[in-house]
């Protein structure tokens, strides 16, 4: 069983610590996941009530009064009380997460699981948000691995079995079959430990997006999983696998890029942007997060190119 390591840090330089943040635990789990306990202290989480309350009351309707005239009091009797505190609360929680994260000098990768673990009024609440940061890769000797496997440049299949001539065949891989080859052999070299998190967030994605293209061809998901001869869990697990073998692969291209220094300039990603054939998809990639994307695949994209001509 892996021990958890926690941490607490308190603001030792006399002035007052933010007041979002009250107070905050980190505990780290497993493969670079952590849990990260916070409060909100109370006085925020009341003006945040306040405010959603006013809110509510500027378009509520009640008998007697016209819309929007209604004394608060009388607004919030006749109001779902803990409805408002969830409203108030989703308004203070991205702000609170974000102090707590910079605080200790987190790098969360994904949006966080948050869960409440004490509301009561009059009190700090207090939340713990469970995340992950980029996993720990190492690339063992990959140089040396993907180069062993891409100098055997025969395809062996079944057919040139048939004969001793068609043994001695040989056939020279083209750069699909050394992309497969290459990224095979950096799965098997390197090692990525994920965390379950990531996993879990890459699965739903999948599931969602298939989800989106069953309902396309006007069917259900119990239809498409009949037609194929699934169950559920026989889907979730396949889906795993694929999960864990995308994500395995795209940060070990990472941790390539960084170890071969490989840069992506800003005339390459001009470039890929004008290749565009719509217009209004070019003005979409022009933002700063599009381009940091693309230039993230490019530079993975370089990464396979030096792997294949190893």
């Amino acid at each position: 069983m892996t021990e958890k390591k926690t941490s607490k840090k308190q603001v030792k330089t006399g002035k007052k610590p933010p007041e979002t943040v009250a107070e905050s635990k980190l505990t780290w789990l497993p493969n670079k996941t952590f849990e990260l306990e916070f409060s909100v202290p109370w006085n925020k989480v009341k003006i945040a009530y306040d405010k959603t309350l006013e809110e509510v009351a500027k378009n509520i309707e009640l008998k007697g009064f016209r819309k929007g005239k209604a004394p608060k009091n009388i607004v919030e009797k006749n109001v779902d009380k803990q409805a408002l505190y969830e409203e108030a609360i989703k308004k203070l929680l991205p702000e609170t997460y974000q102090a707590a994260v910079t605080k200790h000098n987190l790098k969360p990768i994904i949006s966080p699981k948050v869960e409440a673990v004490s509301l009561k009024e009059n009190e700090d609440w207090t939340f713990k948000a469970t995340a992950c940061e980029t996993p720990e890769v190492k690339l063992g000797d990959y140089q040396k691995t993907v180069k062993g496997e891409l100098a055997k440049d025969s395809i062996w299949t079944p057919e040139k079995g048939q004969s001793s001539a068609k043994k001695e065949e040989k056939q020279k891989p083209t750069d699909d079959q050394k992309v497969k080859i290459a990224t095979q052999a950096l799965l098997d070299s390197a090692q990525v430990n994920l965390s379950d998190l990531l996993v879990e967030e890459e699965v739903s994605r999948m599931l969602s997006r298939l989800l989106d293209q069953v309902n396309a061809l006007g069917m259900t998901i119990q239809q498409y999983l009949q037609n194929q001869n699934l169950t559920q869990q026989q889907l979730r697990e396949n889906y795993k696998k694929q999960a864990e073998q995308t994500l395995k692969l795209e940060f070990i291209l990472q941790e390539v890029v960084k170890d071969q220094k490989i840069t992506v300039g800003d005339s390459d990603v001009e470039k890929m942007i004008a290749a565009a054939p719509d217009e209004k998809v070019r003005k979409q990639l022009e933002t700063p997060m599009q381009k940091a994307y693309i230039a993230s695949v490019l530079a993975k994209r370089k990464a396979i190119d030096y792997l294949i001509n190893l």
